[in-house]
């Protein structure tokens, strides 16, 4: 666990929110005295105090905060340290050092921020914070961090709470980092910090007096400075400041957000997006990168925020791997359709055999499949547009059959609200019945439905196998609790859930569900209700699939950071009628973590991590139980915040920023079965491709997965948000929502393709899929950065290793291979722990092995 004054454990971000501790700007500061003036633009060099600055360069030498009256330090200004633990003036001057190198003066010298994490530490062994008396305003900070001779550190920043630097482990190719973020000062004094880091060392600081707070990235992935990065990645933010509230995605293009190779600034063709929520930004390159090349990610100014400010301009490198990624013996044939243009919400075959695709804009298109898999001219269906007025766009997301239609009696349903994407009108989510041969009998069912200001919709619609329609409904906030982002639109009883139909239950048309908190009279929790919660805490699942091994898989759609979550009130009702009655659970405000992607196997009566105060409701994700690395572990939340009793965790981790969509179950023995029973899902941000997923195992849980790259034709879309199986012959159409239209792709199987070889290694007791699997093992294997790197303490290393895998171990060695520790794994475990006492100050290595094979090496640096 990274030390802390809260001993907040970490994982991959650092909380700005301080619970049980007071925020930035209500410390007490010394009290000053002499002559003294606000401070608008500067620069400060840290060092130690024989050193002579660069020309134009105040310095700082570690110093108590209060009146500077030495050399280079200007005149009547006033900066200076402060103790991060008892806010009383703190002397950092032996903490200054001056390196060897590099040559740059302001690069070779420095300051120990946290040298409490150093043991044996020469100088002052207490964390401090710099404060400098400004004018109150705006203000952009620039702020260097580094060291030329060492690296034993992960260096944070921030700047009036706001992330400049997050996680920053140097490198020998890379010991400096330096960025820009844009702060508001309201109380006179700017302040900076090392908050979540570990032996943080600053260089420099570059302050700018600004007219208007500016939006900036904090960070990505791939990480800075990454390497072994696999040729297929694909880039997306993973923390942004948005002051302003989010991103204009129209101003994300081709011109504004690129990748380029360094060497030649060629840049990559790719494809750029945002998210509906306006908080993140993706980079999808159109073909594999090339191997062992260095790239430089760049997001510039002409990114802008609702606002119409312009981002900081960012940029940040990675390296690709030097060895290929291994494909599969499976493998589609991509077919363009000439006549299947349009942005596609929903696809599915109807009783009849036909291809039915809904448009964003409701239109219900009805192509006839031809023998070869392409589609003929398409009928368009208006019936939907024209219950509203001639033709009346519908912002239109589910579209499914009743099991009781036939091809002679057609029967739809779909899900629908006003066709806005900013500023939505709440309580607007309807579910309507199409019935007739061309669906042109119109009939509201459920009116009233939660809507988020933005894209969180009533989305997808599956029945189960007890008749009943399920469908799941979108959350109105970020991460439970109103905010800025979202339109401060607050949680509702209905929102964020999978919701069930009982179709036998209904009364007169239509049924209006809206409950008490908006004035309306619906309660789902009356035993004669037919619509009910059937799970809650789903934040914004766009498909659900009721599998074959009678298995409700949901992928679900994380939030970006920023959001905020509630307090715990007693006494709330919640949906298995108890109410809440402790422990209790603090608010966090501006959660600075992104909250991953998540695919749920949902039961029910189960709660899936997106908190709702409306059904007392309140821990975001996994919460924070143990000083360990625990699943789905919110960094915010002080260590000993349990999830909530009745959340069940979730069957595969998509990762940050992957946007799972549209999802089914692979039905057809194409293959010789290989793919059958698979889930597929596609990925609308990160990835762009198909991702197959083996349910397996004693809970059903995800065993096994193929990311797009091993499949040939499962990559290479532009944001792909559905897609539906023809189960006759296993083609596989995938709607496309992005470029200049959107449209439909055909998959074909390629009957090229084999998997003869691995069929003769099956026995008796084995399908093709599990051998597939055990052939595919290694490459489905994972192994994640220790956390935390550097540590004097405790760190924990996670890793995936799929259900069939053989053999797996964790080898542990020094930088030149001489092998510490050997710890065998399997697939029962996710992570382990290992102890700073166990090993002498340096660098390792640590390498997963699964089935003999290399999977992954990272480096580890214990520090005591």
């Amino acid at each position: 666990m990274r030390k802390t004054s809260l001993s907040l454990s970490t994982a991959i971000a650092v909380v700005v929110i301080l619970l049980s501790f007071p925020p930035i700007n209500t410390f007490a500061a010394p009290a000053e005295t002499g002559t003294m003036a606000a401070l608008t633009s500067f620069k400060i060099n840290f060092q130690d105090a024989a050193t002579i600055p660069p020309a134009g360069w105040l310095r700082d030498f570690g110093q108590a905060y209060g009146l500077r009256t030495s050399a280079y330090q200007g005149s009547g200004n006033t900066y200076g340290w402060i103790n991060r633990n008892d806010n009383t003036p703190l002397d950092l001057t032996k903490n200054g050092r001056k390196r060897s190198s590099p040559s740059d003066t302001l690069l070779a010298t420095f300051m120990h921020m946290q040298a409490d994490d150093i043991a044996g530490f020469s100088g002052t062994p207490v964390e401090g914070r710099w404060e400098a008396l400004v004018a109150n305003g705006i203000y952009d900070v620039t702020v260097s961090v580094g060291d030329g001779a060492y690296l034993d550190s992960r260096h944070t920043i921030r700047a009036e709470g706001v992330p400049v630097i997050l996680d920053f482990v140097p490198a020998t190719s890379m010991r400096f980092r330096k960025a820009t973020v844009s702060v508001k000062v309201t109380d006179g004094r700017l302040t900076v910090d090392a908050f979540g880091g570990t032996n943080t060392k600053i260089n420099y600081i570059i302050v700018q007096q600004a007219s208007v707070q500016r939006p900036s990235v904090v960070s990505v992935n791939p990480e800075y400075g990454a390497t072994n990065v696999s040729e297929y990645a694909s880039i997306s933010t993973s923390i942004l400041n948005l002051p302003n509230g989010g991103i204009n995605n129209a101003t994300i293009t081709s011109s504004t957000v690129y990748l380029a190779e360094k060497a030649t600034g060629t840049r990559v063709p790719a494809n750029v997006n945002g998210t509906g929520g306006g908080d993140a930004i993706t980079l999808v390159p159109s073909a594999p990168l090339k191997l062992s090349t260095t790239y430089v990610f760049s997001v510039t100014s002409g990114v802008k925020d609702l606002s119409g400010a312009g981002f900081i301009p960012y940029s940040c490198s990675f390296t690709t791997t030097a060895t290929p990624h291994p494909t599969s013996g499976i493998a589609f044939m991509q077919v363009q359709l000439s006549n299947a243009a349009g942005r596609h919400s929903s696809l599915t075959i109807g009783p009849d055999g036909k291809l039915y695709a809904l448009s964003i804009d409701g239109i219900i298109k009805r192509f006839t499949i031809k023998a070869d898999g392409t589609l003929d001219t398409p009928q368009l269906i208006y019936a939907l547009q024209d219950a509203y007025g001639a033709r009346t766009p519908r912002l239109a997301i589910g579209f499914a059959f009743d099991p009781a239609s036939t091809a002679t009696n057609l029967i739809a349903w779909v899900t629908h609200s006003t066709y806005v994407f900013l500023n939505g009108p709440d309580w607007d989510g309807k579910l309507t019945k199409l019935s007739g041969s061309n669906l042109q009998n119109v009939q509201d069912v459920l009116i009233n439905l939660p809507r988020s200001v933005k894209d969180h919709l009533t989305n997808s619609i599956a029945f189960g196998p007890d008749g009943a329609l399920y469908f799941t409904q979108g959350s109105n906030s970020a991460m439970g609790k109103a905010d800025q982002t979202w339109g401060n639109r607050a949680e509702h009883l209905l929102s964020a859930a999978v919701l069930r139909l009982d179709k036998t239950k209904l009364g007169a048309l239509p049924l209006n569900v809206k409950t008490a908190e908006g004035g309306g009279t619906y309660n789902p929790y009356a035993t004669t209700a037919p619509l009910t919660i059937y799970a809650s805490g789903v934040r914004n699942a766009y498909d659900l699939v009721w599998h074959s091994n009678g298995e409700l898989y949901v992928p679900t759609n994380g939030s970006a950071a920023g959001g905020n979550t509630p307090a715990s009130v007693n006494g709330t009702l919640r949906p298995n009628g108890t109410t809440y009655n402790g422990p209790y659970v603090p608010a966090l405000t501006n959660v600075q973590q992104t909250q991953n992607d998540f695919l749920f196997r949902v039961k029910k009566g189960g709660y899936y991590g997106h908190p709702n105060p409306m059904r007392g409701e309140y821990v975001l994700n996994g919460g924070n139980p143990t000083a360990n690395t625990d699943k789905a572990q919110v960094n915010a939340y002080p260590v000993g915040t349990l999830p909530d009793v009745n959340w069940r965790g979730y069957a595969f981790d998509f990762q940050a920023n992957k946007s799972p969509d549209g999802a089914i179950e692979y039905k057809s023995n194409v293959f010789n079965g290989a793919l059958k029973g698979k889930l597929l899902v596609v990925r609308y941000s990160q990835n762009d491709d198909i991702i197959t997923l083996t349910p397996g195992g004693t809970y059903n849980d995800i065993v096994d997965y193929k990311d797009g790259s091993s499949i040939q034709g499962f990559t290479g879309f532009v944001d792909p948000l559905d897609l539906v199986e023809d189960v006759r012959n296993g083609n596989i159409y995938v709607s496309e929502y992005g470029g200049n239209t959107g449209k439909i792709t055909l998959l074909k199987p390629n009957s090229t393709a084999t998997t003869t070889e691995v069929i003769t290694m099956a026995t008796k007791n084995e399908t093709i899929g599990d051998v597939i699997g055990v052939e595919q093992s290694v490459h489905a294997a994972n192994l994640e950065q220790n956390v935390p790197n550097p540590f004097n303490n405790k760190t924990t290393i996670r890793f995936y290793i799929p259900a069939n895998a053989l053999s797996a171990k964790l080898v542990i060695t020094g930088m030149k291979g001489d092998v510490r520790r050997t710890i065998e794994l399997n697939s029962m475990n996710n992570q382990v722990t290992l102890y700073a006492n166990e090993f002498s100050s340096g660098i390792y290595l640590y390498t997963l092995w699964v089935d003999g094979k290399q999977v992954d090496s990272k480096r580890l640096v214990v520090v005591r």
